[in-house]
């Protein structure tokens, strides 16, 4: 890892040098992430649904698959080759795996601030944790750019969050998470196929960039010995959604 972060910042140095143009995308955002396949009964939430239900807890819903909320922060960097075609690169630190629920009636559950009072949801969330680091072709459209390539993810932790409520209180129900680390094994680095655009809002002397990124993860997310096929075969969609700033360097 120390050799591949060293690598780049060497590649960059370089390629700066040489390069007339290269710009720097400081970004920050949310990802939303799923596996290909429903891993509900391997992760054990078919039980644990069915073990809250024979202490009473009731069920308004069946157990169900959602998208996984996560985060990205990172900067990428674009090298470009002439006016209109450039390499993306960078190291970006992002999240993604999969959240399965089932609704409760018997718990009143305040969310977005209080805005929305509704049946509280039992959850369970896979959480594969990654620095990614593009290797991306890209071409630029008026004030967009549009790119696509390989993003090897190096995996740096594997956990199962879940979650529960304090009800001591029945006016202001407390939601509370538990994690639990390295309960599957996560395969070392992933290779994700991507494909993006940029969209570029002048403003205060600098470029203001909105990012949209889709991934595809081309090898099994997960390496757990004597698993069910379906943990060892899971691959991970993932979809980038991120604000930032650019800075320019040469020309």
């Amino acid at each position: 890892m120390k050799r591949l972060v060293f690598g780049l910042m060497v590649f960059l140095a370089c390629i700066t040098h040489v390069h007339s143009q290269v710009k720097f995308h400081g970004q920050i955002g949310m990802t939303f992430s799923t596996f290909d396949r429903d891993l509900m009964e391997e992760y054990g939430f078919l039980d644990y649904r069915q073990s809250l239900i024979d202490q009473g807890v009731g069920a308004s819903t069946s157990a169900r698959n959602s998208l996984r909320p996560g985060a990205v922060i990172g900067i990428e960097i674009d090298v470009y080759l002439n006016e209109n075609t450039f390499l993306k690169t960078g190291v970006k630190y992002t999240n993604g795996g999969d959240s399965y629920f089932f609704k409760t009636p018997d718990i009143q559950f305040q969310r977005y601030y209080g805005l929305i009072t509704s049946d509280a949801r039992f959850k369970i969330r896979p959480r594969l944790d990654y620095i990614a680091i593009p290797v991306n072709y890209g071409k630029s459209v008026g004030d967009f750019t549009i790119y696509g390539g390989i993003t090897p993810h190096i995996n740096v932790a594997s956990a199962l969050r879940t979650n529960s409520f304090d009800i001591r209180n029945p006016g202001r129900v407390r939601e509370e998470w538990d994690r639990q680390d390295d309960l599957v094994k996560a395969t070392k680095t992933v290779f994700f196929l991507n494909l993006g655009a940029n969209y570029f809002i002048p403003a205060f002397d600098v470029d203001n960039v909105v990012s949209l990124n889709f991934g595809y993860s081309l090898n099994p997310v997960y390496d757990q010995p004597n698993a069910a096929g379906k943990i060892n075969d899971a691959h991970l969609w993932m979809i980038e959604l991120a604000f930032g700033i650019t800075l320019s360097a040469g020309g």
